[in-house]
């Protein structure tokens, strides 16, 4: 007889595999065509750069939490960022965050500890901006009632961390919560002086703005005309499916996500289907590209240089 545990899973995987085949077959995959034949491609090439805008920011506020702990190069970390994005897309763990740290750690002679420190206080961080963002953003927009509750959440994800940050190691205003979310709130308060918290948090929101205006465009670009709640609620919600990685790149969870949370702003299955499609394309294949290339031009500097030894 199968265990209690084995056997629900596998009733849960029949379950979504039959949901997903139901989905799939009743699915107009017909009028697919029809939306990809009206993308604007001037509209996506601005996503794009937006979207690489965004991934600049993060590096940016990576390197400033770099500082206290271990000096470097703002290009060494802008490609080793770079680099880990790019494994983060054909993976489905954390091997980008290894790739991320082993690269900047023997580019520069940083010892690794320190360098995997400084990316988990830099995901503290991103972690504090998303909940200031959730949190004020839903005051100037018509959410649906699906996002109420994560505001509140948003919210209450804020005041802890500002607590955390603000109250530092010698006042013990936490330590009454779980270990795993001490250890991450206590990261926040290692970020070293605010001359390096401050400017680390800012290019953090600049960098969930930049994605909000990555989603909008992509809407944009089909002809979907949505308000800004719309893209803010898809981002909302293709970030959280990311934190269960399925597929490399998560792809298939993104575009369902896309499907949910765009349906209570009248946009049709296909249509959101489609819009998923084309932010991962703009997403994915321009990291790979520029990280293949930075690789690539390494590998060539090096043989020059042993060509001139």
């Amino acid at each position: 007889m199968l265990k209690r545990g084995p056997a629900l899973r596998l009733a849960f995987l029949a379950c979504g595999a039959a949901a997903l085949a139901l989905f799939l077959g009743r699915f107009p995959w017909r009028e697919v065509p029809a939306v990809l034949a009206r993308a604007n491609l001037a509209i996506l090439g601005l996503a794009l750069v937006v979207n690489l805008g965004s991934l600049v920011a993060k590096g940016w506020a990576w390197w400033f939490l770099l500082q206290p702990a271990a000096k470097c190069r703002w290009r060494t970390a802008q490609e080793a960022n770079l680099i880990g994005a790019a494994m983060n897309t054909i993976s489905v763990t954390v091997l980008g965050e290894t790739a991320r740290v082993q690269d900047l750690a023997i580019r520069e002679g940083i010892p690794i500890g320190a360098v995997a420190a400084s990316v988990v206080r830099v995901r503290a961080v991103e972690a504090l901006a998303l909940a200031g963002f959730m949190l004020l953003a839903p005051a100037a927009l018509p959410l649906p009632p699906l996002l109420h509750g994560l505001q509140i959440t948003g919210g209450a994800l804020v005041l802890a961390l500002v607590a955390a940050a603000w109250s530092g190691r010698r006042a013990r205003l936490l330590e009454r919560i779980p270990a795993k979310v001490r250890a991450v709130l206590t990261s926040v308060t290692e970020t070293g002086s605010m001359r390096t918290f401050v400017p680390a948090l800012l290019l953090a929101l600049v960098n969930w703005v930049a994605l909000w205006a990555t989603y909008q465009l992509v809407l944009s670009a089909f002809g979907i005309g949505v308000p800004l709640a719309a893209s803010f609620t898809a981002l909302i919600l293709t970030n959280l499916s990311g934190l269960f990685r399925l597929s490399p790149g998560n792809v298939g969870v993104t575009q369902a996500a896309m499907i949910v949370a765009l349906l209570p702003f009248g946009v049709r299955p296909h249509e959101a289907l489609v819009a998923g499609l084309a932010l991962q394309a703009v997403q994915i294949l321009p990291v790979l590209a520029l990280a293949l290339a930075a690789v690539s031009g390494r590998q060539l500097a090096a043989r020059a240089a042993r060509g001139a030894a």
